[in-house]
C-alpha cells in the first residue's frame, strides 16, 4: 500500500517573484477589477476603498513592503526544506486552470493521465527556469485514481494531452501556473513523477462547493491507499488563500479550522466566500483528509498579509505543511 508521508499547501502568487519595489504595480490592476470579491460580494475598488476607509495604506510603505517581502521568501525557502526532507517518490498536485489551457471548456475536476509536463519560457521567473523543462508524469496512478473516483461517484475529466497554453503561446505546451510555481519553486525543477488534478475553483458554474471537495478529499485517500506500490507520497495543494483582496480576518480563521481538521466549519462558510483567487482554499481539503489520516498535525510556516492598494487588495500567504515523520 503506498503510503502518504508528506502535505503542503502553499500560495502561487507573482508577488513571490517581484521586488517589494514593485508591489503596487499589481494595485493598479486591481484598481481597474470592477468585481473584486470581499465578504460575500463583489466590489468596485472606489467602494472596496469606502467601505475599507482605505485603512492599509499604512502597509504600503517601501519598508512595510520589504519586511512582507522578506517574510515571504523565507517562508518559502522553509517550504521547500520541508519538501526536500519528506523524500517523496510521487506527488499529487491539486491546482486549477484560469483559462490557461481550458477556453472552451470547463471540467468541474479533470486529471492529467499523459505522461509529461512541460515548464520554461516564457513564463516568468518566479514559475520557471530560463530553459525549457519536461518532467515526467504519472500515468499508471492517473489512471488507478480515475477509475477509483469514478467508481466513487465522482465524474473526473480525463486529460491525456496537455491544450495548448493561451496565456503565453509557448512553443510547448507549458501547464498552467498553478503546477509550474510548485515545480520550479518547490521542487526545484526536480519533481518526482507526479499527477497533476485540475479543480476548477474559480469559474462558474461547474465550481465544485466545499462540502463536494471534501467529500473529493475522502475520495482520494481511499484511492490513493487503494494502490499497489510501496512509494512515498505527497499531496500538494497549490494556491490561496484571500485573494485579490486580502482578508487576514478570514484567512485567520480559515487556518485555524485547517489546523484543527475543522471540516464541519469549513463546510459551513458561505460558498460565496470562496471565490475569486480564495476558491483555492477548497483545495486543501484532499491534503488534510490524507494527512490527518496519517496522523499528522499541521505545522504553518508563516502567514503574511501582502498588501498592494489603501483598499487592502493584495493576497494572503499563507505557508503550511504536514509532514508523518518528526525531524
Amino acid at each position: 500500500m503506498a503510503k502518504i508521508v508528506f502535505g503542503m499547501a502553499v500560495p502561487h502568487s507573482g508577488m513571490l517573484g517581484q521586488a517589494p519595489e514593485d508591489w503596487l504595480n499589481n494595485g493598479e490592476r486591481d484598481r481597474n477589477n470592477p468585481k473584486l470579491w470581499y465578504r460575500n460580494r463583489t466590489w468596485t475598488y472606489p467602494e472596496l476603498e469606502a467601505e475599507r476607509k482605505a485603512a492599509f495604506a499604512p502597509f504600503l510603505t517601501i519598508e512595510e513592503r520589504t519586511a512582507r517581502a522578506a517574510r515571504n521568501a523565507a517562508a518559502l525557502a522553509e517550504m521547500r526544506r520541508a519538501y526536500e526532507a519528506a523524500n517523496v517518490d510521487v506527488a499529487i498536485i491539486l491546482g486549477k486552470d484560469q483559462k490557461e489551457i481550458f477556453t472552451h471548456i470547463s471540467p468541474s475536476i479533470a486529471i492529467y493521465s499523459g505522461e509529461e509536463a512541460f515548464n520554461g519560457p516564457p513564463q516568468r521567473a518566479v514559475y520557471a527556469p530560463d530553459h525549457a523543462v519536461t518532467h515526467k508524469c504519472h500515468p499508471e496512478l492517473a489512471t488507478h485514481l480515475i477509475k477509483s473516483l469514478e467508481a466513487d461517484g465522482f465524474d473526473i475529466a480525463d486529460l491525456f494531452e496537455w491544450p495548448d497554453n493561451v496565456w503565453m503561446k509557448p512553443p510547448a505546451p507549458i501547464v498552467p501556473h498553478a503546477y509550474s510555481f510548485v515545480y520550479h519553486q518547490i521542487m526545484g525543477d526536480n519533481p518526482p513523477p507526479n499527477v497533476p488534478i485540475l479543480m476548477n475553483c474559480f469559474y462558474e458554474p461547474t465550481q465544485p462547493p466545499m462540502k463536494r471537495c471534501i467529500a473529493f478529499g475522502e475520495a482520494l485517500l481511499r484511492a490513493v491507499k487503494a494502490w499497489k506500490s510501496d512509494a512515498r507520497v505527497a499531496i500538494i495543494a497549490s494556491g490561496g488563500l484571500s485573494h485579490f483582496v486580502c482578508d487576514e480576518e478570514f484567512d485567520r480563521r480559515i487556518i485555524d479550522m485547517l489546523a484543527r481538521y475543522d471540516y464541519e466549519g469549513l463546510g459551513n462558510v458561505d460558498e460565496r466566500s470562496y471565490q475569486s483567487g480564495t476558491s483555492e482554499i477548497k483545495l486543501y481539503v484532499s491534503v488534510l483528509k490524507a494527512l490527518e489520516d496519517a496522523g499528522a498535525k499541521m505545522t504553518l510556516v508563516d502567514y503574511v498579509p501582502s498588501f498592494r492598494t489603501a483598499a487592502g487588495t493584495g493576497e494572503g500567504m499563507g505557508f503550511m505543511y504536514w509532514s508523518t515523520e518528526k525531524a
